[in-house]
């Protein structure tokens, strides 16, 4: 098996250069943390039952919804031996999740790529979406259009990101609201910086 750099050397110079901008896994308490006490086992990664978890370019687990979605079936969570989550290793039963904190500080946007913007029909995003979330209206700010319009209801979307890869022309994102370090807040789960980006 080949080794693992040693987890504060690999900090060390990770503080060097620019870092990647991930999304981690749900409920993490933050970057610094998650960071600091992953020891990279990649037990979630073997443990997440859609194989959305992925190593970035320093080892570390993340999110990859191109893969897919996520299921909020929490082995990830399970089989962590480390702290470094908001929510408890008790299973959470899928009914009760929305009565926590967001899995992610994320949310969903459609770009100008979408087809349906551009006239033609498609509504693969709504035929993925199981919370209903993403509606189609002929309908659209106000005018009407030949081809239905997308519009997403923040408030019913779970993030659980399996749009994103239904999409064809990659024009779905979770837009990321990062902060600086000092305006940290308890589940953000990615890296600090003053912008938004977006992951898909």
């Amino acid at each position: 098996m080949e080794k693992l750099i040693d987890p504060s050397k690999r900090r060390f110079l990770a503080g060097r250069v620019r870092q990647e901008q991930v999304l981690r896994l749900p409920w993490v308490i933050n970057e610094s943390v998650f960071t600091a006490q992953c020891t990279q086992c990649q037990f979630c990664v073997s443990a997440c039952e859609t194989q959305i978890i992925v190593s970035d370019t320093q080892g570390f687990p993340k999110i990859d919804f191109s893969k897919g979605g996520c299921t909020f079936c929490q082995k990830c969570i399970q089989s962590c031996p480390e702290p470094l989550f908001t929510i408890s290793k008790k299973q959470i039963p899928l009914d009760e999740i929305n009565d926590y904190q967001d899995p992610w500080p994320i949310k969903l946007d459609i770009s100008d790529k979408c087809l349906a913007k551009n006239n033609t029909y498609c509504q693969s995003c709504r035929d993925e979406c199981e919370p209903n979330a993403i509606k189609f209206s002929y309908i659209s700010s106000g005018k009407v259009s030949p081809i239905p319009q997308p519009t997403i209801n923040l408030s019913d979307c779970n993030q659980c990101g399996a749009c994103l890869s239904s999409c064809p022309q990659d024009a779905i994102a979770f837009d990321i609201i990062t902060q600086d370090q000092r305006d940290i807040v308890p589940n953000n789960a990615i890296r600090h910086q003053e912008e938004v980006i977006h992951v898909k």
